[in-house]
């Protein structure tokens, strides 16, 4: 009997290198969204160590802290939308790879079985060739009692 071949291998192989393809898009992912948190909390730190208008001053002089207070402030906000954009995008990569690991987790079941089914196929073929010798080995001792 032949050797087990899945036939079905090729697509095997290019499934398992777009499930490594989408995991390394995740892994990207993931170090994204790391970067953005850490992004967001050093434009926290910034914008609560901003001074604030405490006392009297000028007007030149509150219109800078203004600023200087909205300018952190809107950095902040733009590096939470940065995070949520890189949550989301931790979502659809995971999303992807999931759906390319089942994709390859259902070839790898369809191998097991086919696997299986050769290993039955070479089990009953040996039975097979045990009951054709265990039949032979009888007519030849038969034949040869006839024989005396």
């Amino acid at each position: 009997m032949k050797k087990f071949r899945f036939r079905l291998d090729s697509v095997k192989r290019v499934r398992g290198i777009q499930e490594e393809q989408a995991r390394q898009r995740l892994t990207e992912a993931n170090a994204r969204a790391r970067r953005t948190a850490a992004l967001v909390e050093a434009r926290l730190h910034a914008y609560l160590s901003t001074p604030r208008p405490t006392e009297p001053m000028s007007f030149a002089d509150f219109e800078r802290a203004r600023f200087e207070l909205e300018a952190a402030a809107t950095a902040l906000e733009a590096a939470r939308i940065a995070h949520r954009e890189a949550l989301d995008e931790v979502d659809r990569r995971r999303v992807e790879w999931l759906e390319a690991k089942q994709r390859c987790s259902a070839l790898e079941r369809l191998e097991d079985r086919r696997r299986e089914e050769h290993r039955i196929d070479l089990r009953r073929a040996e039975d097979r060739l045990v009951d054709d010798l265990v039949v032979a080995r009888h007519r030849l001792r038969t034949n040869q009692g006839a024989l005396r």
